[in-house]
This record gives structure tokens, C-alpha cells and sequence, in this order.
């Protein structure tokens, strides 16, 4: 009966996930990906923060398309604030490289060094985005605070979405059926455990279920 209770409750998590998964393929195909990616990340992630907290009673089609109708503005802003960050990196890195002058590798460490602050707070910043409700600079704030107050969780989110794909490797189904609820739930749970620790300091701000 033991085992017959997890095989029961295994099968309704990998049916979950599945079913989000396609919501969240379905969505950004919608928003034809340029417009429904950053909405569909959002939506899965406030999807799975509420099942971590213990509420799964509501229609998830319903409340998926109510997080993607209501964060449509805000999550896009936030996704290509983050991409136009990443091009200018990218960009600059280009340039520097191409500098023959002693300075050059000082000026590579220093953006090698904002390339990898700018990765940690991408981590972070859509999960926080579901938990609080704040002003966009606060996002940033939070994001970067729970990096550095979670190192450990941080580099158990990189541990894991390493092993998903290692995973997928060699069973490709994976990665079709749990890329995007699978890599957001990874992301979602322990981001969560992170910002617990904060949760005095930012209780005003975090959003209600």
C-alpha cells in the first residue's frame, strides 16, 4: 500500500508537469516565441510556486492563462532587459578581444566578472518576480541579495539542470515532455528555499496565493 501511495502521487507530479509543459509550449508559440516566452516562463514558474506551497486546488489552464494575461507587460520587460544585458556583454567582449593592448585582459576579467552576475541574477529575478510584488529595480535588488545569501542553492539549481539534461541525453523524451515545467520547477524549488531565509526582511513585499 506504501509503495502504491508513491507510484499514486509520482504519477500525478509527472502528470502535472507534463500538462504544464505543454501549456507553457502551447503559450509561447502563441506569443510567437519573441512575445510568449518571457509570459509562458512567468506563468509556469507562478504555477509551481503555488504547488510548492501546498495550493493545487484551481483549474491549471485557467490560472495559467490568468498569471500569462495579467505579467504579459512586465515579464517581457524583464526577459529583454535581461537579453538586451547579455548582447551588450557579448558585444563588448567581441571588442575587447579584438584589442591588442596589455589592458585587454583587465578589461575581459571585468566583463567576464558582470557577465557572471548578470547569469546569477537571471536565475533569480523571474522567481522573485512571482514571489513578490515590488518595483522592477527591487526584482534586481532581490535577485542578487538571495544569490549571494544562497550559494549553495544556486549551485544545486546549476547541479540539476546539468543532470536533466544529462538525463535527456540519453532519454530525449525528457526533454520534450519536461524542458520547460521541468527546468522552471528545478529553478522555482529551490529558489523558493532561498528566499525563505529573507522572508523577514521582505515579508511586505512577497504576494499572496
Amino acid at each position: 500500500m506504501y509503495n502504491e501511495g508513491i507510484l499514486y502521487k509520482a504519477t500525478i507530479w509527472i502528470s502535472r508537469l507534463a500538462y504544464l509543459n505543454i501549456l507553457w509550449l502551447f503559450f509561447s508559440i502563441v506569443g510567437l516565441l519573441f512575445l510568449g516566452v518571457f509570459p509562458s516562463l512567468t506563468a509556469a514558474l507562478a504555477i509551481e510556486r503555488k504547488w510548492i506551497r501546498g495550493n493545487r486546488d484551481f483549474s491549471l489552464f485557467k490560472q495559467f492563462w490568468l498569471e500569462y494575461k495579467n505579467n504579459f507587460m512586465k515579464a517581457n520587460l524583464i526577459g529583454y532587459f535581461l537579453s538586451f544585458l547579455v548582447i551588450l556583454l557579448y558585444v563588448n567582449i567581441m571588442l575587447v578581444y579584438s584589442i591588442d593592448h596589455w589592458f585587454r585582459l583587465l578589461l575581459l576579467f571585468l566583463l567576464f566578472g558582470l557577465a557572471f552576475l548578470v547569469c546569477i541574477i537571471a536565475i533569480y529575478i523571474f522567481p522573485t518576480f512571482v514571489h513578490y510584488n515590488a518595483k522592477f529595480i527591487d526584482y534586481i535588488t532581490f535577485a542578487f541579495v538571495i544569490a549571494l545569501v544562497s550559494p549553495f542553492n544556486t549551485m544545486l539549481i546549476l547541479v540539476n539542470i546539468c543532470a536533466f539534461f544529462f538525463i535527456g541525453y540519453y532519454f530525449p523524451g525528457i526533454i520534450f515532455v519536461f524542458t520547460g515545467s521541468g527546468l522552471t520547477f528545478i529553478t522555482m524549488w529551490f529558489s523558493y528555499q532561498s528566499m525563505k531565509k529573507i522572508a523577514n526582511k521582505t515579508s511586505l513585499y512577497i504576494k499572496d496565493e
